[in-house]
């Protein structure tokens, strides 16, 4: 195509999350393609920010429930104000409403991305609702094989019509950051020879930081200098932090809340755990990778596509605290292989997930679409 693109892209949230990072980092780099972007969104955060700093009109359109006839008029509306040539939404509540609007709307290409393996869809009720609607996309991404095949077996979604295109990050933004992370290391008052473990996610249930916070005392029987870092907020933060009284690990288990500065984040952590029940392809876990750190992470979703069990990261099962502290006290106790792991996870993504071929796969798909060619 000769003309610009225009995208409309729609999101539940500005917060800091996985979905809505990804989201500004495609943001910025379709605008260096020479794309024309538009962002709509439900809940406003810091996210919001950072892209109207890109030149970038975006609009914030409330929901007032989970299903919101009153959200799908103001998206249509939107749409046939803006004219995009694509609609591309992302995460449940944006998708349900923004393919229907879209359609109705007559935009030409819908797009939809994946982001989970959603554990609610396994129910054949839901999933075939959820399904339905999925259909009323021109083409879903999913943000990894493992999403691909849920989409297929749970959404019964046509396989033709489903395109992987993984999560990516700017890796310019991540490296070694151990100066960066020795400064916050300070704020927070960890001393410079602790050991620190640390997750970085929204404090929301598919996450099940319950369960790290279950491993850290575990953990802190046999390492008990070892603090912990929770990164991140969300519904189930003061329920976490009364748990971590509960355990009694309060003292060693430090809740930073949202921070814009993950890079140096990870620099002050040693090793990163994600604990989640069900996942697509977590950002912060190729983000953590990419800051040579070595990664302990349940498997599931998209996680066992990107770590190879002992080489790149250790793998563990969901629900598990004990197999996630077995995990963290073999690290702990071994800092060769620490540092051989996470020099192993950094080449890994470096080679396989910057933001580069996410973004020739993105636009090849849009420009395929609006020539009405077969994907």
């Amino acid at each position: 195509m000769n003309r610009r693109i225009h995208v409309m892209q729609i999101i539940d949230s500005m917060n800091l999350g996985g979905a809505e990072v990804l989201l500004r980092d495609l943001t910025q780099a379709l605008l260096a393609y020479d794309l024309k972007v538009n962002v709509c969104y439900n809940t406003s955060g810091p996210v919001a920010k950072e892209i109207e700093a890109m030149g970038v009109q975006t609009t914030c359109l409330p929901r007032l429930g989970r299903v919101d006839p009153v959200l799908l008029w103001r998206i249509y509306r939107e749409i046939k104000r803006i004219k995009p040539d694509i609609v591309h939404t992302h995460l449940f509540k944006s998708d349900f409403h923004g393919r229907l609007a879209a359609r109705l709307a007559g935009t030409p290409v819908v797009i939809s991305t994946i982001h989970s393996c959603l554990n609610w869809a396994k129910n054949p009720i839901l999933g075939s609702i959820y399904g339905s609607n999925a259909r009323l996309a021109d083409h879903i991404i999913a943000v990894s094989d493992e999403v691909r095949d849920y989409c297929i077996k749970y959404l019964h979604l046509d396989p033709k019509k489903i395109t992987t295109i993984a999560n990516a990050i700017p890796l310019d933004r991540f490296g070694d950051q151990r100066v960066a992370g020795i400064t916050i290391r300070q704020e927070l008052n960890i001393p410079s020879s602790a050991l620190v473990i640390g997750i970085v996610a929204r404090l929301s249930e598919p996450k099940d930081h319950a369960n790290f916070l279950r491993a850290a005392q575990k953990i802190l029987i046999d390492a008990p200098e070892t603090y912990f870092l929770i990164v991140g907020d969300g519904s189930l933060g003061e329920f976490l932090k009364a748990l971590a009284v509960t355990l009694g690990i309060q003292k060693s288990t430090i809740f930073c809340g949202a921070r814009q500065d993950i890079p140096a984040m990870m620099g002050v952590l040693d090793i990163l755990v994600f604990s989640s029940l069900w996942e697509g392809l977590p950002v912060a876990l190729l983000e953590g990778m990419a800051s040579f750190l070595p990664v302990v992470a349940t498997s599931v979703g998209g996680i066992p596509g990107v770590i190879q069990h002992g080489l790149t990261g250790l793998l563990v099962p969901p629900g598990s605290p004990d197999s996630i502290a077995e995990a963290c006290l073999k690290l702990i106790k071994d800092a060769p292989l620490r540092k051989e792991i996470g020099r192993a996870g950094c080449a890994q993504v470096r080679a396989n997930y910057g933001m580069d071929g996410m973004i020739s796969k993105t636009i090849g798909l849009y420009q395929t679409l609006l020539q009405g060619s077969e994907v």
